[in-house]
C-alpha cells in the first residue's frame, strides 16, 4: 500500500492508484483509473500467480466491474449509490445469495422434518444462525436485512407451531408460545436479528483494527501484522504491484 503522498503525485501526473483488499485467499484490487489500467493489473497478477504459487486465477470468481455496478465480496455487495440529495455513497450490504444461504438454513430448521422437536429445540438451532450471522454482517447498511431475516424467522417458526399443532387456534398459540409478544419457550426467546448493532468501516486500513488476524497485536498503533497464516511472500509481491 503506497502512501498517501506518492498515492496524491500518481493522480497528478494522471497514473493510475490500486489498493489491493484480502482476506486469506480471496482479494479485489480497487482500481483509480480505466479499464484498460485494470485490465492491465489483473494479467500482472495472473502472470505473478502462474509463477509464483503454480495458481491461476478462477474464471468464475474473477471480473472486472465498475463501482457504480458493485461487486461481490466475502458474502457483502459493494457498490456506488446515488442519494436521494444526490450525493454518491459506497454502500456495504449483505449480498442477495448470503441471505439465501440464511435463509435455507432458518427453512431447514423449521422443516417437516423438525415437527417432532420441542420448540425450544428449534429455536437453539435457529438463534445461533440469526446471532452468528448477524454478528458478521454487522459491518455494513444491515438493518433492513437484518428486520428482513428477522421477519422471515418469525414466520417460518409460526409455519413450524402451525404445523406442530394443526388444531389450536391463534390465541392458543399466543398464550402457549408467546411471551411479551416474542416467540419463546422455557425462556429462550427467539433471536431478533435488529438488535444487533451496526457499524460502519467505510475503509478498513493499516490503523483500523481488524478481528480476524488477532494473534499478533501492535496496541499502540492499533496495526495488525501479518502472521504464519500468511503467504507473506506472495502478499509482499502483490502489494509491491500494486503500489
Amino acid at each position: 500500500m503506497s502512501p498517501n503522498w506518492r498515492r496524491q503525485n500518481r493522480r497528478r501526473k494522471g497514473l493510475p492508484n490500486f489498493r489491493l483488499v484480502r482476506f486469506a485467499d480471496d482479494f479485489v484490487v480497487l482500481v483509480s483509473g480505466t479499464r484498460s489500467d485494470a485490465e492491465a493489473i489483473k494479467s500482472e497478477i495472473g502472470e505473478l500467480l502462474a509463477s509464483s504459487l503454480k495458481m491461476t486465477l478462477s474464471v468464475e470468481k474473477t471480473h472486472l466491474t465498475h463501482i457504480n455496478d458493485g461487486f461481490v465480496f466475502l458474502g457483502f455487495r459493494i457498490q456506488r449509490r446515488r442519494r436521494g440529495d444526490g450525493r454518491q455513497v459506497v454502500l456495504t450490504i449483505p449480498s442477495k445469495d448470503a441471505l439465501a444461504r440464511v435463509m435455507h438454513k432458518i427453512k431447514e430448521a423449521t422443516g417437516t422434518g423438525a415437527v417432532s422437536l420441542r420448540l425450544l429445540d428449534v429455536l437453539r438451532k435457529i438463534n445461533p444462525i440469526l446471532r452468528g450471522r448477524a454478528a458478521y454482517f454487522r459491518y455494513g447498511a444491515s438493518k433492513r436485512p437484518f428486520a428482513y431475516l428477522g421477519w422471515y424467522a418469525w414466520w417460518r417458526v409460526i409455519y413450524w407451531i402451525r404445523r406442530k399443532h394443526p388444531h389450536m387456534t391463534w390465541k392458543q398459540i399466543r398464550r402457549r408460545y408467546y411471551g411479551a409478544d416474542r416467540i419463546c419457550d422455557d425462556g429462550l426467546v427467539l433471536y431478533s436479528p435488529v438488535k444487533m448493532r451496526v457499524e460502519r468501516y467505510r475503509y478498513r486500513g493499516a490503523q483500523i483494527a481488524t478481528p480476524f488476524n488477532i494473534d499478533e497485536i501492535d496496541p499502540v498503533g492499533a496495526r495488525f501484522r501479518r502472521t504464519g497464516h500468511d503467504d507473506a511472500a506472495f502478499v509482499g509481491h502483490v502489494s509491491e504491484l500494486v503500489s
